[in-house]
């Protein structure tokens, strides 16, 4: 635990004087960042990823309104299995409350010598990229997601819909609903994958604030899920961003 607390510290800390330094080219219209956070597990779309806690990083330029970045996510107890290292790769355009985003996922498999991930052939590649319109202002979180490129097996046409309604900023409601089977979701079949309910505060550690969400997630279309990730019915999470 004082190693887990000692990690979170040095992350802040070293988050903290980036963006200090950082400040000083905001004026520009280039600029560049990085974004950190830990939770108790990786729930995306309903489903369990790695089945252990979760760390991320997301490496970004922006200029103007486009940003083009790298994100990777990785299991905290180095397990291998479950899907839950992968990365990322994206562009996006925000115009308003609009923001359009290709996004190329890769999940890493178990065996290392099965991660072709230079390999984009249709024939061959286990990327997945998704284009996505996303919408936000002060109360609602929006967005709509539809897997564009992937191998040429991949026969699933599964659109990916959430929201997020924010009624103030100590609670917020999610729910997300695909259409049909997705590869990239890890569905074979449509449903509503995503009911949450999320509580938001700010935990002081070392000092510092750090924006915490306790989460209660339901997935009514856990049994329509992969194997090959973790699929229960229900989850409670607690992540943190620096």
């Amino acid at each position: 635990m004082k190693k887990l607390l000692l990690s979170i510290y040095i992350l802040v800390s070293a988050n903290s004087s980036y963006s200090q330094n950082q400040a000083v080219s905001d004026s520009s219209s280039l600029s560049f960042n990085v974004d950190l956070g830990v939770s108790s597990r990786n729930i995306w779309r309903g489903l369990d990823y790695g089945s252990s806690p979760s760390i991320w990083g997301d490496l970004y330029g922006s200029f103007k309104n486009f940003s083009i970045g790298a994100m990777g996510t990785n299991t905290l107890n180095g397990s291998k299995s479950g899907y839950g290292n992968w990365m990322e790769l994206y562009a996006s355009y925000t115009f308003k409350n609009l923001t359009f985003v290709v996004d190329d996922y890769f999940f890493f498999n178990s065996e290392d010598s099965l991660n072709n991930y230079f390999d984009y052939r249709h024939q061959n590649t286990q990327h997945l990229v998704e284009a996505r319109i996303e919408y936000e202002n002060d109360y609602l979180d929006a967005m709509v997601g539809y897997v564009i490129y992937s191998n040429n097996t991949d026969n699933t046409n599964g659109v990916y819909v959430e929201a997020t309604y924010k009624p103030n900023k100590k609670l917020s409601f999610t729910a997300g609903y695909l259409t049909a089977s997705q590869w990239l979701s890890f569905y074979d079949k449509g449903g509503i994958t995503t009911l949450g309910i999320n509580g938001h505060r700010n935990l002081n550690v070392f000092k510092r604030k750090l924006p915490l969400t306790a989460s209660l997630i339901l997935n009514p279309n856990y049994q329509n899920a992969s194997p090959e990730v973790g699929n229960n019915p229900v989850y409670f999470v607690l992540k943190t961003d620096f």
